[in-house]
């Protein structure tokens, strides 16, 4: 199976139809469960692979789509948790980008 347009429009279209809306609340979920987007463009082409030695199966399905779930930034329902090793990761210095988070000698700063 060769790989498909994620951009292509008729497939975004029909994919958005195939799945609910749901109406869950609001969810924390740990920096390291999130994967980068061609991280997670990979796992697809390797969990819908057509040669070798395994098979997609629902279950496979459902961890993909949770990990994609988790990987994704929704502003309209994400909660910023900040605990300490979150407050060391930031950048010591401003980093000239707005409303991105800095460590302003341990006070959370936000550039702008």
């Amino acid at each position: 199976m060769a790989k498909g347009d994620y951009k292509d429009s008729v497939r975004k279209t029909r994919y958005k139809n195939l799945v609910g809306k749901n109406t869950d609340t609001k969810v924390n979920v740990a920096q390291d469960e999130k994967r980068a987007r061609a991280e997670l463009l990979d796992m697809i082409e390797e969990l819908f692979q057509t040669t070798g030695t395994g098979s997609i199966t629902a279950e496979k399905l459902r961890a993909f789509c949770h990990i994609l779930v988790k990987s994704v930034n929704n502003n309209t329902d994400d909660s910023l948790v900040l605990d300490s090793s979150t407050i060391a990761s930031l950048p010591k210095s401003d980093p000239q980008s707005t409303g991105k988070l800095w460590n302003n000698k341990g006070v959370i700063a936000i550039s702008k």
